[in-house]
């Protein structure tokens, strides 16, 4: 697992300044799923840019070589928009970066194969933003690729001797691929670059450069399966866990017949689905994060519910103000909590006698029903169900929850939150969802936003003390994490791999021949 930092600023240094992250949950579930699929991120979204990239490293490289930024992002940028346009032209391409512009640009000219489009202004980084293919001056390939390139081990990033990314030896094959693949176009499309312009015919001509049309069985598909399955060799960490997460999701889309929404992969893969299977060889230890993750996303969204109530709550008082304490008695309120009961025996009883992972499955669906009709009742004690089903599901992971989550406690993460529920089972179960809404999720927020605002000067106050009060401020959007599993399929299927009706000829010789490292 990657190291989360010694200090609390790291975590929070997310982006996140209107409150995505009200608790300061997300860093330990976002570290366990970067770390499965590495390389693949929530904005990578087409695989032929993989190869597309490398390539055009390797014509900067041997055609011009000037390690000045400023020429190479030129020159990238003009790379990129001439993509760009060859993906809108005809069927437009999805997921291309500045699609939004050139299908403007192609718009706004006649329909002649000889007409010119002059796209050196829209590439240019210092024109006006309104007029760049991309506001981020990076472009596609320093805002969006190149990290996850290194981490496939395609590129070295710049410095201080050379500033510009290069391929390293495992992805020359790749862009030796991809240049044999285009062939001749390879030329006209590195004259428009320089040219700066670019005739609709010569688009429709480089129409084979489009994400989509990687060819199947050729060195360029053969390649990309490699490097997407971690299947290069010498083979590292971080190849060996994504092969392992491509693996599985197609060993489920064998088994569904179809490719399926990433919720239903989550729940498969923490226990909870319907179609069970033999893991793929040496997946355990990945299926075994995956699960964890999953019962880190559900503790995250258990308790923002309990703060977006909270919210409620504040939001309908008179002058939007309440004492801390009756927030916390209205909330508790909602729940059936019995006087002389403990916390362990009440969790225990809230589970209706089904496996811990089903349990937190009916929970959760009970608990987004509810939040969607305004039972708050109802979505209260689902919530505390889901914690007490969660908490449960936790046993399952022995070691792994304390190795894969070791970091210091103010990271909240199930780790934290199962220590203290443990903790306190023998104590009477409505002081401890008192203490678990007060200190666990109200206090945490008021203690997240102060750091936030310390650190990093961002005012993420969802509520206000004030003069002993709580007082209203905003709401914020509850919502599951996005694990990354939406872009894997998408580029299963750039490969051929997968398709509409589920695993294709090629994703199915790739399953049968799974090798164990």
């Amino acid at each position: 697992m990657k190291d989360f930092g010694p200090g609390f600023p790291e975590w929070t240094e997310l982006g996140q300044d209107g409150g995505l992250d009200p608790l300061g949950m997300q860093r330990p579930i976002e570290a366990i799923y970067q770390s499965l699929l590495p390389g693949i991120s929530t904005i990578t979204l087409r695989f032929r840019y993989y190869s597309f990239f490398v390539w055009i490293l390797e014509v900067y490289a041997r055609e011009k070589g000037d390690t000045d930024p400023v020429a190479f992002r030129a020159f990238q940028r003009r790379c990129e928009t001439l993509f760009a346009l060859i993906a809108a032209r005809g069927s437009t391409e999805l997921g291309v970066a500045g699609i939004d512009w050139a299908q403007k640009q192609l718009a706004n000219v006649p329909n002649n194969p000889a007409t010119f489009i002059d796209f050196s202004v829209g590439a240019d980084p210092e024109t006006d933003v309104g007029q760049r293919y991309l506001r981020n001056k990076g472009g596609a390939f320093g805002g969006i690729y190149a990290t996850q390139m290194f981490e496939m081990g395609l590129i070295t990033l710049g410095d201080d001797r050379n500033p510009i990314a290069v391929c390293t030896n495992r992805a020359l094959p790749l862009a030796e691929a991809f240049a044999a693949e285009i062939g001749e176009l390879g030329t006209v499309f590195m004259g428009c670059v320089s040219a700066g312009t670019v005739t609709l015919g010569e688009l429709d001509r480089m129409a084979p450069m489009q994400p989509s049309e990687i060819l199947a069985g050729s060195a360029e598909h053969r390649l990309l399966v490699q490097v997407l399955l971690g299947r290069l060799s010498p083979a590292t960490a971080s190849d060996k866990l994504r092969r392992s997460t491509a693996l599985m999701l197609l060993q489920l889309i064998d088994a569904t017949k179809e490719v399926p929404r990433p919720e239903a992969v989550k729940w498969e893969w923490f226990g909870a689905g319907h179609h069970a299977a033999e893991p793929v060889p040496a997946s355990g230890d990945v299926r075994s994060m995956w699960a964890l993750y999953q019962a880190c996303d559900l503790m995250r969204l258990a308790y923002e519910n309990i703060l977006d109530l909270a919210l409620d709550i504040l939001q309908e008082a008179e002058l939007r103000r309440m004492p801390l304490g009756e927030v916390v008695a209205e909330l508790v309120g909602l729940v059936d909590v019995p006087d002389d009961m403990t916390w362990l025996r009440y969790s225990a009883s809230l589970l209706e006698g089904l496996e811990p992972a089903m349990a937190a499955r009916l929970a959760d669906e009970r608990m987004v029903e509810a939040r969607a009709t305004g039972d708050r009742s109802t979505r209260m004690k689902s919530v505390v169900a889901l914690v007490a089903a969660l908490t449960e599901r936790a046993e399952a992971f022995g070691d792994l929850l304390d190795s894969a989550l070791n970091a210091p406690d103010h990271f909240q993460s199930l780790r934290t939150e199962v220590r203290f529920l443990r903790a306190r089972g023998p104590e009477n179960a409505r002081t401890v969802l008192d203490a678990l809404v007060r200190e666990r999720v109200l206090k945490r927020h008021l203690w997240v936003a102060s750091r936030k605002f310390r650190n990093q000067k961002a005012y993420t106050f969802l509520i206000e003390p004030e003069e002993g009060m709580l007082r209203y401020r905003d709401r914020f959007r509850v919502s599951p994490s996005s694990p990354r599993l939406d872009q894997a399929m998408r580029f299963l299927r750039d490969v051929k791999l997968i398709d509409d009706a589920g695993l294709t000829d090629f994703g199915r010789a790739e399953l049968m021949s799974n090798e164990v490292f």
